[in-house]
């Protein structure tokens, strides 16, 4: 696809450059050719192809449309040679999926943000996966161009991500969608609620803060106080069967007030709740090794969690007993990364070792457990203490990532035990 792209661009090159004369039969029927293989396009930095070529393109070519049979579209507004005054060139009616990025406003010409709210438009209410992440500061015209959009859509939709704030309205009909499944938000909660709510959402990705409300409200029972003291009528019973991944903003605190939130999705398969460490502030993980073993036994179709990473200096209170909760009841998790003490985390591998605190499960998948920065040096002759205790809680473990040089030698010792 790639190589087909590039030939197509080169024909378009090769074209510009002989645009003092009119191109010969033969070279739109190559160039249509080549453009009715293309199903997928991400446009990135190529020479920049002059307006008067795409000019001719769109008047010349069937329908307007270069790539006839597109089906998925990433524009990145940073980094195209294409303005998007230029989009009705794309415009293929097969297209299903669709990514525009403009993240750092600094860097791209203000009529970018003109050509996007024009864009918007004219984007086919067929869709079924639309990404819009832009940092301009002019909002408010997205946020009516997008909003608009939206209450347009229809039951085709099934992802929307979008750094923008939407209406109330728009927020509304994404609710009501039958098939939504995968929805990011940075915004909370309108003030009233439709009737039925996220039919078939699935994933549910909270960008801010503000947006944390959502999770606070979905996992209240049917007739729960609501933000602004009234009383919602709507069943959220729902969502908590359907939802299967649940990801939390970076800075969230975590405890036994948002944990209780969490487990109200007993089938999540995916969560990540991020939380750091800063010596000022303290550390944002709250949980207890209970908490912990509470979330690993409510959530044992995990095959991803995300937990912070290990504690920076060490002020957190769960311990590698919350490893081994983990194994115990997520056989089938892959991937790890999670706040553990590690003052304690040599005398507490001993008596793994020891065979005082059981085993971690057989069937357990996890192979790479993320680790971040290890606060600790550890000393040589507890080097091979430390990873036998990690292969009894984690059977299959052939891999530290993220690692700094304090997991180094652990890292080094783990890999002669393949």
């Amino acid at each position: 696809m790639v190589a087909t792209f590039l030939v197509i661009v080169s024909e378009i090159l090769r074209f510009s450059q002989s645009i003092e004369h009119d191109p010969s039969a033969e070279d739109w029927t190559r160039l249509q050719q080549y453009a009715s293989w293309m199903c997928g396009l991400d446009l990135t930095p190529y020479e920049k192809i002059p307006d008067s070529t795409l000019h001719r393109l769109s008047s010349n070519l069937p329908g307007g449309v270069l790539l006839p049979k597109l089906e998925w579209l990433r524009w990145d507004a940073e980094a195209s040679p294409i303005a998007l005054t230029s989009f009705r060139l794309f415009l293929s009616p097969h297209l299903k999926n669709i990514v525009f990025s403009c993240l750092d406003m600094y860097d791209v010409p203000r009529s970018q943000l003109a050509g996007l709210v024009q864009t918007i438009p004219v984007l086919p209410t067929s869709l079924e996966d639309l990404t819009i992440m832009c940092g301009f500061e002019e909002e408010e015209l997205l946020k009516d161009a997008i909003s608009s959009f939206i209450c347009r859509c229809g039951s085709s939709l099934r992802a929307f991500r979008s750094s923008v704030l939407l209406s109330e309205a728009a927020v509304h009909h994404l609710m009501q969608l039958p098939n939504l499944r995968s929805w990011d938000t940075a915004q909370g909660p309108p003030r009233t609620l439709p009737l039925s709510i996220f039919p078939a959402l699935e994933e549910l990705h909270l960008e801010e803060l503000a947006a944390l409300q959502w999770l606070h409200l979905l996992a209240s029972d049917e007739k729960g106080t609501f933000q602004n003291h009234s009383t919602p009528t709507t069943s959220h019973a729902n969502i908590r069967e359907t939802l299967r991944s649940l990801s939390c903003p970076p800075n969230t605190t975590i405890d036994s007030t948002i944990l209780s939130s969490i487990l109200k999705f007993r089938n999540l398969v995916m969560l990540y709740v991020g939380t750091y460490c800063d010596e000022a502030e303290r550390c944002t993980f709250h949980l207890t090794d209970g908490d912990v073993e509470n979330l690993a036994i409510t959530l044992p179709r995990l095959k991803s969690l995300q937990l912070g990473i290990v504690c920076d200096f060490n002020y957190c209170r769960t311990t590698v007993a919350s490893l081994m909760s983990i194994s115990v009841h997520c056989p089938d998790l892959t991937s790890l990364e999670t706040h553990f003490n590690t003052l304690t985390i040599v005398d507490d591998m001993k008596h793994l070792h020891d065979g005082g605190s059981g085993r971690g499960n057989a069937k357990c998948k996890l192979r790479n457990l993320k680790v971040g920065y290890l606060p600790l040096e550890v000393r040589g002759e507890d080097i091979e203490t430390l990873v036998v205790g990690f292969k009894v809680i984690f059977p299959c473990l052939t891999d530290f990532t993220q690692y700094n040089d304090h997991w180094y030698e652990l890292r080094s010792k783990l890999r002669m035990y393949i």
